[in-house]
Protein backbone atom coordinates (compact mmCIF):
# COMPACT_ATOMS: atom_id res chain seq x y z
CA UNK A 1 0.00 0.00 0.00
CA UNK A 2 1.28 3.31 -1.46
CA UNK A 3 1.68 6.40 1.14
CA UNK A 4 -1.02 7.79 -1.08
CA UNK A 5 -3.49 4.95 -0.30
CA UNK A 6 -2.65 5.32 3.48
CA UNK A 7 -3.20 9.33 3.87
CA UNK A 8 -6.80 8.69 2.04
CA UNK A 9 -7.86 5.57 4.08
CA UNK A 10 -6.38 7.97 7.22
CA UNK A 11 -9.11 11.14 6.08
CA UNK A 12 -11.86 8.63 6.47
CA UNK A 13 -10.96 8.15 10.12
CA UNK A 14 -10.96 11.63 11.44
CA UNK A 15 -13.43 13.31 13.19
CA UNK A 16 -15.97 15.36 10.97
CA UNK A 17 -15.97 18.36 13.61
CA UNK A 18 -12.45 19.07 15.16
CA UNK A 19 -10.55 17.14 11.65
CA UNK A 20 -7.83 15.57 13.79
CA UNK A 21 -7.66 11.94 14.73
CA UNK A 22 -10.36 10.03 16.25
CA UNK A 23 -10.36 9.66 19.79
CA UNK A 24 -13.11 7.70 21.96
CA UNK A 25 -14.50 7.32 18.49
CA UNK A 26 -18.86 7.62 18.51
CA UNK A 27 -20.79 6.98 15.15
CA UNK A 28 -23.68 8.56 13.88
CA UNK A 29 -26.60 5.97 14.17
CA UNK A 30 -28.34 8.12 11.00
CA UNK A 31 -25.18 9.29 8.71
CA UNK A 32 -22.66 6.98 9.92
CA UNK A 33 -20.39 9.62 10.32
CA UNK A 34 -17.34 9.38 12.84
CA UNK A 35 -16.32 11.97 15.76
CA UNK A 36 -14.63 12.30 19.05
CA UNK A 37 -17.04 11.63 22.03
CA UNK A 38 -15.81 14.98 23.70
CA UNK A 39 -16.80 16.57 20.32
CA UNK A 40 -20.36 15.42 20.02
CA UNK A 41 -20.83 15.47 23.51
CA UNK A 42 -19.93 19.06 23.82
CA UNK A 43 -21.80 20.13 20.55
CA UNK A 44 -25.02 18.12 21.40
CA UNK A 45 -25.15 19.78 24.91
CA UNK A 46 -24.13 23.34 23.85
CA UNK A 47 -25.60 24.20 21.02
CA UNK A 48 -28.07 21.47 19.74
CA UNK A 49 -29.41 18.31 19.74
CA UNK A 50 -29.04 17.28 16.10
CA UNK A 51 -26.03 15.80 14.20
CA UNK A 52 -23.71 18.18 12.62
CA UNK A 53 -23.16 16.51 9.49
CA UNK A 54 -27.02 15.29 8.74
CA UNK A 55 -28.91 17.84 11.16
CA UNK A 56 -30.81 14.34 11.81
CA UNK A 57 -32.71 14.77 15.65
CA UNK A 58 -29.73 13.25 17.71
CA UNK A 59 -29.34 12.25 21.51
CA UNK A 60 -26.24 11.52 23.44
CA UNK A 61 -27.31 8.04 24.09
CA UNK A 62 -28.52 7.28 20.47
CA UNK A 63 -24.40 7.38 19.61
CA UNK A 64 -22.75 4.32 18.84
CA UNK A 65 -19.32 3.17 20.37
CA UNK A 66 -17.32 2.48 17.60
CA UNK A 67 -14.09 0.79 19.42
CA UNK A 68 -12.41 -0.28 16.67
CA UNK A 69 -11.63 2.72 14.93
CA UNK A 70 -8.96 3.51 17.89
CA UNK A 71 -7.68 0.03 16.40
CA UNK A 72 -7.53 0.75 12.93
CA UNK A 73 -6.48 4.47 13.53
CA UNK A 74 -3.32 2.70 15.48
CA UNK A 75 -2.46 0.28 12.55
CA UNK A 76 -2.97 3.52 9.92
CA UNK A 77 -0.04 5.40 12.07
CA UNK A 78 2.48 2.31 12.18
CA UNK A 79 1.70 2.44 7.97
CA UNK A 80 2.52 5.64 8.11
CA UNK A 81 5.12 5.77 10.14
CA UNK A 82 6.46 2.33 8.30
CA UNK A 83 6.48 4.26 4.70
CA UNK A 84 8.02 7.33 6.15
CA UNK A 85 10.59 5.31 8.11
CA UNK A 86 11.85 3.03 4.67
CA UNK A 87 11.75 6.39 2.86
CA UNK A 88 14.21 7.59 5.28
CA UNK A 89 16.33 4.49 5.17
CA UNK A 90 16.32 4.68 1.62
CA UNK A 91 18.13 7.83 1.96
CA UNK A 92 20.28 7.06 4.65
CA UNK A 93 21.85 3.93 3.32
CA UNK A 94 23.41 5.90 0.06
CA UNK A 95 27.43 6.46 -0.32
CA UNK A 96 28.11 9.63 0.54
CA UNK A 97 30.82 10.35 -2.31
CA UNK A 98 28.83 8.02 -4.90
CA UNK A 99 25.55 8.31 -4.04
CA UNK A 100 25.22 3.84 -4.75
CA UNK A 101 23.41 1.67 -2.29
CA UNK A 102 25.45 0.32 0.54
CA UNK A 103 25.70 -2.99 -0.01
CA UNK A 104 29.27 -4.17 1.12
CA UNK A 105 30.78 -4.17 4.50
CA UNK A 106 34.78 -3.54 4.69
CA UNK A 107 35.68 -6.11 7.64
CA UNK A 108 39.35 -4.11 7.26
CA UNK A 109 37.66 -0.56 8.01
CA UNK A 110 34.34 -2.21 9.78
CA UNK A 111 32.31 0.49 7.60
CA UNK A 112 29.66 0.26 4.99
CA UNK A 113 30.64 0.77 1.41
CA UNK A 114 29.20 0.73 -2.03
CA UNK A 115 30.36 -1.72 -4.81
CA UNK A 116 32.29 0.99 -6.80
CA UNK A 117 33.96 2.30 -3.20
CA UNK A 118 35.39 -1.43 -2.97
CA UNK A 119 36.27 -1.88 -6.79
CA UNK A 120 37.05 1.70 -7.83
CA UNK A 121 37.59 4.33 -4.81
CA UNK A 122 41.30 3.44 -4.03
CA UNK A 123 40.97 3.76 -0.23
CA UNK A 124 39.73 -0.05 0.32
CA UNK A 125 42.56 -1.77 -2.00
CA UNK A 126 43.46 -5.29 -0.28
CA UNK A 127 40.70 -4.93 2.21
CA UNK A 128 38.32 -7.91 3.69
CA UNK A 129 34.57 -7.35 2.10
CA UNK A 130 31.51 -9.31 2.91
CA UNK A 131 27.90 -8.82 1.89
CA UNK A 132 26.11 -6.23 3.61
CA UNK A 133 23.10 -8.32 4.02
CA UNK A 134 25.28 -10.77 5.78
CA UNK A 135 26.64 -8.79 8.46
CA UNK A 136 23.25 -6.92 8.80
CA UNK A 137 22.21 -10.12 9.48
CA UNK A 138 24.35 -11.19 12.16
CA UNK A 139 23.83 -7.87 13.99
CA UNK A 140 20.12 -8.16 13.92
CA UNK A 141 20.34 -11.54 15.29
CA UNK A 142 22.77 -10.59 17.85
CA UNK A 143 20.15 -7.65 18.55
CA UNK A 144 17.31 -9.85 18.63
CA UNK A 145 18.92 -12.01 21.61
CA UNK A 146 19.30 -9.03 23.89
CA UNK A 147 15.69 -8.01 22.63
CA UNK A 148 14.60 -11.60 23.54
CA UNK A 149 16.31 -10.98 27.29
CA UNK A 150 15.10 -7.40 27.87
CA UNK A 151 11.40 -9.11 26.88
CA UNK A 152 12.15 -11.64 29.47
CA UNK A 153 12.82 -9.16 31.82
CA UNK A 154 10.28 -7.08 30.66
CA UNK A 155 7.66 -9.92 31.51
CA UNK A 156 8.99 -10.67 35.07
CA UNK A 157 8.57 -6.92 36.43
CA UNK A 158 5.28 -7.13 34.97
CA UNK A 159 4.90 -9.83 36.98
CA UNK A 160 6.28 -8.27 39.74
CA UNK A 161 4.29 -5.24 39.51
CA UNK A 162 0.83 -7.65 39.47
CA UNK A 163 2.08 -9.57 42.17
CA UNK A 164 2.64 -5.74 44.16
CA UNK A 165 -1.13 -5.58 42.86
CA UNK A 166 -2.30 -8.12 44.11
CA UNK A 167 -0.55 -7.49 47.81
CA UNK A 168 -2.18 -3.94 47.38
CA UNK A 169 -5.71 -5.70 46.89
CA UNK A 170 -5.31 -7.82 49.96
CA UNK A 171 -4.15 -4.79 52.28
CA UNK A 172 -7.50 -2.94 51.22
CA UNK A 173 -9.29 -6.21 52.00
CA UNK A 174 -7.58 -6.77 55.24
CA UNK A 175 -8.32 -2.98 55.89
CA UNK A 176 -11.85 -3.77 54.91
CA UNK A 177 -12.11 -6.64 57.01
CA UNK A 178 -10.64 -4.42 60.24
CA UNK A 179 -12.96 -1.70 59.62
CA UNK A 180 -16.10 -4.48 59.62
CA UNK A 181 -14.70 -6.24 62.52
CA UNK A 182 -14.50 -2.75 64.73
CA UNK A 183 -18.13 -1.83 63.28
CA UNK A 184 -19.26 -4.93 64.33
CA UNK A 185 -18.02 -4.71 67.79
CA UNK A 186 -18.70 -1.13 68.43
CA UNK A 187 -22.53 -2.21 67.12
CA UNK A 188 -22.11 -4.44 69.92
CA UNK A 189 -20.86 -2.05 72.62
CA UNK A 190 -23.28 0.47 71.97
CA UNK A 191 -26.02 -2.74 72.09
CA UNK A 192 -24.28 -3.33 76.09
CA UNK A 193 -24.15 0.35 76.88
CA UNK A 194 -27.81 0.55 75.74
CA UNK A 195 -28.20 -2.52 78.41
CA UNK A 196 -26.50 -0.77 81.24
CA UNK A 197 -28.31 2.14 80.23
CA UNK A 198 -31.70 -0.10 80.40
CA UNK A 199 -30.98 -1.31 83.70
CA UNK A 200 -30.28 1.95 85.42
CA UNK A 201 -33.25 3.25 84.24
CA UNK A 202 -35.30 0.29 85.69
CA UNK A 203 -34.04 0.89 89.17
CA UNK A 204 -34.63 4.62 88.24
CA UNK A 205 -38.40 4.40 87.57
CA UNK A 206 -39.09 1.82 90.36
CA UNK A 207 -37.60 4.62 93.16
CA UNK A 208 -39.39 6.92 90.92
CA UNK A 209 -42.53 5.30 90.91
CA UNK A 210 -42.64 4.63 94.71
CA UNK A 211 -41.60 8.12 95.67
CA UNK A 212 -44.35 9.38 93.73
CA UNK A 213 -47.16 7.10 94.92
CA UNK A 214 -46.30 7.95 98.51
CA UNK A 215 -46.20 11.77 97.45
CA UNK A 216 -49.90 11.41 95.66
CA UNK A 217 -51.02 9.57 99.19
CA UNK A 218 -49.70 12.46 101.39
CA UNK A 219 -51.31 14.61 98.91
CA UNK A 220 -54.43 13.13 99.22
CA UNK A 221 -54.60 12.86 102.90
CA UNK A 222 -53.28 16.78 103.52
CA UNK A 223 -56.59 17.49 101.10
CA UNK A 224 -58.36 15.41 102.86
CA UNK A 225 -57.51 17.23 106.00
CA UNK A 226 -57.81 20.51 104.23
CA UNK A 227 -61.14 19.38 103.72
CA UNK A 228 -62.00 18.69 107.11
CA UNK A 229 -60.90 21.90 108.43
CA UNK A 230 -62.74 24.01 106.26
CA UNK A 231 -66.04 21.97 105.82
CA UNK A 232 -66.43 20.59 109.60
CA UNK A 233 -67.80 22.69 112.11
CA UNK A 234 -65.85 22.97 116.06
CA UNK A 235 -67.88 20.27 117.24
CA UNK A 236 -67.46 17.90 114.55
CA UNK A 237 -63.26 18.45 114.11
CA UNK A 238 -62.79 17.63 117.78
CA UNK A 239 -64.85 14.86 117.28
CA UNK A 240 -62.68 13.14 114.54
CA UNK A 241 -59.62 14.97 115.82
CA UNK A 242 -58.73 11.55 116.79
CA UNK A 243 -58.85 10.05 113.94
CA UNK A 244 -57.15 12.71 111.80
CA UNK A 245 -54.40 12.15 113.94
CA UNK A 246 -54.32 8.19 114.04
CA UNK A 247 -53.95 8.67 110.10
CA UNK A 248 -50.79 11.20 110.63
CA UNK A 249 -49.50 8.78 112.91
CA UNK A 250 -49.80 5.86 110.55
CA UNK A 251 -47.73 7.55 107.66
CA UNK A 252 -45.49 8.47 110.35
CA UNK A 253 -44.73 4.85 111.48
CA UNK A 254 -42.86 5.02 108.50
CA UNK A 255 -39.17 6.34 108.49
CA UNK A 256 -38.30 8.61 106.08
CA UNK A 257 -34.66 6.46 105.89
CA UNK A 258 -36.90 3.87 103.79
CA UNK A 259 -37.32 6.39 101.44
CA UNK A 260 -33.55 6.95 100.55
CA UNK A 261 -33.08 5.56 97.52
CA UNK A 262 -29.12 4.44 96.78
CA UNK A 263 -28.25 6.41 93.53
CA UNK A 264 -27.49 4.91 90.71
CA UNK A 265 -23.92 6.12 89.18
CA UNK A 266 -24.03 7.53 86.17
CA UNK A 267 -20.89 5.95 84.82
CA UNK A 268 -20.83 3.32 81.88
CA UNK A 269 -18.22 0.53 81.06
CA UNK A 270 -15.95 1.48 78.23
CA UNK A 271 -14.41 -1.29 76.40
CA UNK A 272 -12.21 0.62 73.89
CA UNK A 273 -11.25 3.52 76.06
CA UNK A 274 -9.61 3.20 79.41
CA UNK A 275 -10.41 4.73 82.27
CA UNK A 276 -8.12 7.70 84.19
CA UNK A 277 -5.40 7.06 86.61
CA UNK A 278 -4.93 10.28 89.08
CA UNK A 279 -3.07 11.54 91.63
CA UNK A 280 -3.73 14.40 93.96
CA UNK A 281 -0.83 17.29 94.69
CA UNK A 282 -1.48 19.88 97.70
CA UNK A 283 0.93 22.48 97.57
CA UNK A 284 1.15 23.17 100.99
CA UNK A 285 2.94 26.71 102.35
CA UNK A 286 2.14 28.03 99.03
CA UNK A 287 2.77 31.69 99.56
CA UNK A 288 6.16 30.88 100.49
CA UNK A 289 6.60 28.55 97.00
CA UNK A 290 5.93 31.56 95.22
CA UNK A 291 8.98 33.90 96.88
CA UNK A 292 11.01 31.18 95.75
CA UNK A 293 9.89 31.02 92.60
CA UNK A 294 11.05 27.41 91.33
CA UNK A 295 9.27 24.74 90.14
CA UNK A 296 7.65 22.57 92.50
CA UNK A 297 7.25 18.73 91.44
CA UNK A 298 4.40 16.15 92.56
CA UNK A 299 4.95 12.32 93.48
CA UNK A 300 5.50 10.39 90.92
CA UNK A 301 2.30 8.37 89.64
CA UNK A 302 2.66 4.91 88.12
CA UNK A 303 1.19 3.70 85.25
CA UNK A 304 2.01 0.86 83.35
CA UNK A 305 5.45 1.33 84.28
CA UNK A 306 5.15 5.13 82.77
CA UNK A 307 5.96 7.81 85.68
CA UNK A 308 4.10 10.74 85.19
CA UNK A 309 4.45 14.14 87.74
CA UNK A 310 3.34 17.29 87.83
CA UNK A 311 5.40 20.69 87.59
CA UNK A 312 3.88 23.57 88.81
CA UNK A 313 5.69 26.78 88.69
CA UNK A 314 3.66 28.85 91.82
CA UNK A 315 4.46 31.76 90.92
CA UNK A 316 4.08 31.61 86.92
CA UNK A 317 6.94 30.22 84.24
CA UNK A 318 8.54 32.89 81.86
CA UNK A 319 6.63 35.86 80.78
CA UNK A 320 3.92 35.25 82.84
CA UNK A 321 5.48 35.19 85.94
CA UNK A 322 4.09 36.61 88.86
CA UNK A 323 0.65 36.88 87.09
CA UNK A 324 -0.80 33.21 86.44
CA UNK A 325 0.22 30.03 88.24
CA UNK A 326 1.60 27.56 85.57
CA UNK A 327 1.14 23.80 85.47
CA UNK A 328 2.34 21.02 83.60
CA UNK A 329 2.28 17.13 82.94
CA UNK A 330 5.81 15.40 82.75
CA UNK A 331 6.56 12.21 81.68
CA UNK A 332 9.85 11.31 83.60
CA UNK A 333 10.01 7.76 82.74
CA UNK A 334 8.60 5.74 80.02
CA UNK A 335 8.66 4.43 76.57
CA UNK A 336 11.62 5.79 74.12
CA UNK A 337 9.46 6.48 71.29
CA UNK A 338 6.79 9.53 71.29
CA UNK A 339 3.48 8.32 71.79
CA UNK A 340 -0.10 10.37 72.83
CA UNK A 341 -1.55 10.93 75.79
CA UNK A 342 -4.73 12.13 77.20
CA UNK A 343 -4.57 14.01 80.58
CA UNK A 344 -6.65 16.28 82.68
CA UNK A 345 -5.52 18.79 85.47
CA UNK A 346 -8.38 19.87 87.81
CA UNK A 347 -7.64 22.82 90.35
CA UNK A 348 -10.01 21.63 93.31
CA UNK A 349 -12.29 24.86 94.87
CA UNK A 350 -11.45 24.77 98.67
CA UNK A 351 -14.61 26.89 99.77
CA UNK A 352 -17.48 24.44 98.83
CA UNK A 353 -18.03 20.60 98.28
CA UNK A 354 -19.64 21.74 95.22
CA UNK A 355 -17.27 19.86 92.38
CA UNK A 356 -18.80 21.94 89.71
CA UNK A 357 -16.90 24.91 90.46
CA UNK A 358 -13.47 23.12 90.08
CA UNK A 359 -11.50 24.10 87.46
CA UNK A 360 -10.77 21.38 85.31
CA UNK A 361 -7.63 21.79 81.62
CA UNK A 362 -7.72 18.78 79.61
CA UNK A 363 -5.98 17.68 76.43
CA UNK A 364 -4.21 15.35 74.11
CA UNK A 365 -0.91 15.78 73.47
CA UNK A 366 2.48 13.88 72.39
CA UNK A 367 4.80 12.61 74.74
CA UNK A 368 8.71 12.03 74.71
CA UNK A 369 10.25 11.24 78.33
CA UNK A 370 10.99 14.33 79.99
CA UNK A 371 9.13 16.48 78.13
CA UNK A 372 6.26 18.79 79.84
CA UNK A 373 2.94 19.75 78.06
CA UNK A 374 0.65 22.04 80.44
CA UNK A 375 -0.73 25.12 80.53
CA UNK A 376 1.41 28.49 81.18
CA UNK A 377 -1.31 30.50 82.46
CA UNK A 378 -3.39 27.90 84.22
CA UNK A 379 -5.07 30.47 86.37
CA UNK A 380 -4.30 34.29 87.50
CA UNK A 381 -2.65 34.50 91.00
CA UNK A 382 -4.62 37.31 91.81
CA UNK A 383 -7.51 35.53 91.64
CA UNK A 384 -6.67 32.44 93.59
CA UNK A 385 -7.70 33.46 97.22
CA UNK A 386 -10.97 35.82 96.26
CA UNK A 387 -12.56 32.92 94.46
CA UNK A 388 -11.72 30.11 96.69
CA UNK A 389 -9.15 28.45 95.52
CA UNK A 390 -6.38 28.80 97.95
CA UNK A 391 -7.19 28.21 101.32
CA UNK A 392 -6.03 30.93 103.43
CA UNK A 393 -6.11 29.33 106.35
CA UNK A 394 -3.42 26.26 105.64
CA UNK A 395 -2.41 28.02 102.79
CA UNK A 396 -2.72 25.42 100.49
CA UNK A 397 -3.67 25.07 96.93
CA UNK A 398 -4.99 21.31 95.28
CA UNK A 399 -4.21 20.41 92.21
CA UNK A 400 -5.32 16.56 90.92
CA UNK A 401 -4.35 15.00 87.93
CA UNK A 402 -5.24 12.50 85.23
CA UNK A 403 -3.68 10.90 82.66
CA UNK A 404 -4.66 7.87 80.27
CA UNK A 405 -3.80 6.73 76.91
CA UNK A 406 -5.94 6.82 73.89
CA UNK A 407 -6.82 3.27 73.95
CA UNK A 408 -6.86 -0.32 75.42
CA UNK A 409 -4.37 -1.21 72.45
CA UNK A 410 -1.65 1.53 73.67
CA UNK A 411 -2.10 0.81 77.31
CA UNK A 412 -1.45 -3.32 76.28
CA UNK A 413 1.25 -1.94 74.65
CA UNK A 414 2.58 0.35 77.48
CA UNK A 415 2.08 -2.75 80.02
CA UNK A 416 4.13 -5.41 77.68
CA UNK A 417 6.82 -3.05 77.08
CA UNK A 418 6.93 -2.72 81.19
CA UNK A 419 6.77 -6.39 81.74
CA UNK A 420 9.79 -6.95 79.21
CA UNK A 421 11.98 -4.55 81.57
CA UNK A 422 10.88 -6.14 84.75
CA UNK A 423 12.66 -9.52 83.17
CA UNK A 424 15.58 -8.11 81.87
CA UNK A 425 15.53 -6.61 85.49
CA UNK A 426 15.14 -10.10 87.08
CA UNK A 427 17.38 -11.64 84.66
CA UNK A 428 20.20 -9.75 85.50
CA UNK A 429 19.27 -9.86 89.09
CA UNK A 430 19.69 -13.86 88.99
CA UNK A 431 22.62 -13.28 86.81
CA UNK A 432 24.50 -11.54 89.82
CA UNK A 433 23.24 -13.98 92.15
CA UNK A 434 24.69 -17.06 90.27
CA UNK A 435 27.77 -15.42 89.95
CA UNK A 436 28.39 -14.67 93.70
CA UNK A 437 27.06 -18.09 94.55
CA UNK A 438 29.55 -19.46 92.47
CA UNK A 439 32.43 -17.34 93.86
CA UNK A 440 31.22 -18.14 96.99
CA UNK A 441 31.71 -21.89 96.35
CA UNK A 442 35.03 -21.40 95.15
CA UNK A 443 36.27 -19.27 98.29
CA UNK A 444 35.14 -22.23 100.64
CA UNK A 445 36.65 -24.81 98.21
CA UNK A 446 39.97 -22.52 99.01
CA UNK A 447 39.53 -22.46 102.30
CA UNK A 448 38.68 -26.38 102.89
CA UNK A 449 41.83 -27.29 101.24
CA UNK A 450 44.30 -25.06 103.06
CA UNK A 451 42.65 -26.10 105.95
CA UNK A 452 43.54 -29.73 105.24
CA UNK A 453 46.91 -29.18 103.95
CA UNK A 454 47.62 -26.94 107.36
CA UNK A 455 49.69 -29.15 109.69
CA UNK A 456 48.09 -30.00 112.70
CA UNK A 457 48.05 -27.56 115.97
CA UNK A 458 48.94 -30.47 119.07
CA UNK A 459 48.64 -27.38 121.33
CA UNK A 460 44.57 -27.77 120.38
CA UNK A 461 42.20 -30.11 121.45
CA UNK A 462 39.97 -31.71 118.64
CA UNK A 463 37.15 -31.14 120.68
CA UNK A 464 38.05 -27.23 120.14
CA UNK A 465 39.17 -27.69 116.75
CA UNK A 466 36.44 -30.04 115.27
CA UNK A 467 33.35 -28.82 116.60
CA UNK A 468 30.41 -28.07 115.31
CA UNK A 469 29.92 -24.43 116.36
CA UNK A 470 33.82 -23.92 115.28
CA UNK A 471 32.59 -25.18 111.78
CA UNK A 472 30.03 -22.95 111.63
CA UNK A 473 32.19 -19.91 112.65
CA UNK A 474 34.48 -20.28 109.54
CA UNK A 475 31.91 -20.84 107.18
CA UNK A 476 30.30 -17.87 108.31
CA UNK A 477 33.36 -15.95 108.83
CA UNK A 478 34.53 -17.03 104.90
CA UNK A 479 31.09 -16.05 103.61
CA UNK A 480 31.21 -12.88 104.66
CA UNK A 481 34.70 -11.86 103.73
CA UNK A 482 33.50 -13.18 100.19
CA UNK A 483 30.29 -11.18 100.87
CA UNK A 484 32.06 -7.72 101.30
CA UNK A 485 33.09 -7.61 97.58
CA UNK A 486 29.45 -7.98 96.86
CA UNK A 487 27.72 -5.50 94.46
CA UNK A 488 25.05 -4.47 96.36
CA UNK A 489 23.73 -4.67 99.74
CA UNK A 490 20.53 -6.45 98.92
CA UNK A 491 22.03 -9.18 96.80
CA UNK A 492 24.44 -9.69 99.61
CA UNK A 493 21.43 -9.96 102.00
CA UNK A 494 20.14 -12.26 99.36
CA UNK A 495 23.22 -14.94 99.30
CA UNK A 496 22.85 -15.08 102.72
CA UNK A 497 19.45 -15.98 103.26
CA UNK A 498 20.14 -18.83 100.08
CA UNK A 499 22.76 -20.09 101.79
CA UNK A 500 21.11 -20.52 105.07
CA UNK A 501 18.25 -22.04 102.80
CA UNK A 502 20.91 -24.60 101.48
CA UNK A 503 22.10 -25.25 104.49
Amino acid sequence: MDEQSVESIAEVFRCFICMEKLRDARLCPHCSKLCCFSCIRRWLTEQRAQCPHCRAPLQLRELVNCRWAEEVTQQLDTLQLCSLTKHEENEKDKCENHHEKLSVFCWTCKKCICHQCALWGGMHGGHTFKPLAEIYEQHVTKVNEEVAKLRRRLMELISLVQEVERNVEAVRNAKDERVREIRNAVEMMIARLDTQLKNKLITLMGQKTSLTQETELLESLLQEVEHQLRSCSKSELISKSSEILMMFQQVHRKPMASFVTTPVPPDFTSELVPSYDSATFVLENFSTLRQRADPVYSPPLQVSGLCWRLKVYPDGNGVVRGYYLSVFLELSAGLPETSKYEYRVEMVHQSCNDPTKNIIREFASDFEVGECWGYNRFFRLDLLANEGYLNRQNDTVILRFQVRSPTFFQKCRDQHWYITQLEAAQSSYIQQINNLKERLTIELSRTQKSRDLSPPDNHLSPQNDDTPETRAKKSVSCTDMLLQDGPTTASTREVKEDEEEEE
